[in-house]
C-alpha cells in the first residue's frame, strides 16, 4: 500500500512540474537565459502578443484596452526574476505590498535614449483619495489586493502631473495592476494622450522559485512624429522602469 501511495505522490509531483507551467518550456528557456524578452508593435502593425503567460490576470490584463482606437504603441516584455538573487523567498503578500506602494516609486530613475542619458522618471508619487478630490493619502497595503480601485498622481519627467485610476487583482500565486490614465497627458500644450489612451499592466506570477513578471503598455496619441518618437522613447522605458522598481522593493 505505501508502495502505490508513494507512486501517486510522485506521480502528482511529475504532473505539477509538467502542466502548472505558465509558458512554454521553450519560452521558459529564452527568458531564463535572457533574463527578459521583448515585443514591439507600432501604428498599423498586426499585433501579436506571444510573451503573455497562460494565467488568469495576465489574459486579464490584455483585455483592458477597450478604446475604439487602436493602440498606435503595444509593448509587451516578460521578465524571468530567480526568487534566489532578491536574498529571501518572498511571497505573494509581499507582492501585492509592494505593487501597492505607490508612494515609493518616487525617484525611480529611467534611461532616456533621446538624451542619453539616466534621469528621473517619477519626482513624485502618491495615492489621492478620488478622481475629485485628489487630497494626497498614505499607501493601502493592508489585506488583499482583489478588486481594489486606487487612484494615484505622478509627477512625471516627461508629461507633468499625471492622474491614474490602478485596479487590481490576487490570487493565491498571482497578482495585477492595471494604470489607466483618467486625465489627459500634456507634453508643453499638446495633448499626448487623451483620458484612458494609456493603459499600463503588470502581472506577477509566483512559480515556486522564480517570478515570471509580464508588462504591456498600451498607448493612443495623435500623429505627430516628434510626439511619437517621445511616447515610444518614453513608454519603453518605463517598462524597464517599472520593472526595476519592482525588483528594488522585493529586495528591501
Amino acid at each position: 500500500m505505501k508502495k502505490y501511495i508513494s507512486f501517486f505522490a510522485v506521480f502528482l509531483i511529475i504532473c505539477k512540474t509538467i502542466f502548472s507551467e505558465s509558458i512554454s518550456p521553450e519560452l521558459l528557456e529564452k527568458v531564463k537565459t535572457t533574463g527578459e524578452l521583448q515585443n514591439v508593435f507600432l501604428n498599423n502593425e498586426e499585433i501579436k502578443l506571444t510573451l503573455v503567460p497562460n494565467t488568469e490576470l495576465s489574459s486579464l490584463a490584455i483585455t483592458h484596452w477597450n478604446n475604439s482606437e487602436k493602440p498606435r504603441l503595444t509593448t509587451e516584455k516578460l521578465f524571468y526574476l530567480n526568487k534566489q538573487t532578491l536574498g529571501s523567498l518572498p511571497s505573494i503578500e509581499k507582492v501585492s505590498k509592494v505593487i501597492r506602494s505607490i508612494s515609493t516609486m518616487k525617484g525611480t530613475q529611467y534611461y532616456s535614449h533621446r538624451h542619453k542619458k539616466w534621469e528621473t522618471l517619477y519626482h513624485e508619487a502618491y495615492l489621492i483619495k478620488s478622481p475629485e478630490d485628489k487630497t494626497k493619502i498614505e499607501d493601502q497595503t493592508n489585506g488583499s489586493s482583489e478588486g481594489k480601485i486606487l487612484y494615484c498622481m505622478q509627477d512625471d519627467n516627461s508629461f507633468g502631473k499625471c492622474y491614474y485610476s490602478l485596479e487590481y487583482h490576487e490570487r493565491s500565486d498571482e497578482v495585477s495592476v492595471c494604470f489607466d490614465n483618467f486625465e489627459p497627458l500634456k507634453f508643453g500644450i499638446i495633448t499626448a494622450a487623451k483620458s484612458h489612451n494609456i493603459k499600463i499592466n503588470l502581472v506577477i506570477k509566483d512559480e515556486d522559485e522564480y517570478f515570471l513578471v509580464y508588462l504591456i503598455v498600451q498607448a493612443y496619441y495623435p500623429n505627430i512624429s516628434l510626439l511619437e518618437n517621445k511616447m515610444i522613447d518614453s513608454f519603453n522605458a518605463r517598462v524597464d522602469s517599472i520593472y526595476k522598481w519592482f525588483v528594488s522593493q522585493m529586495e528591501k
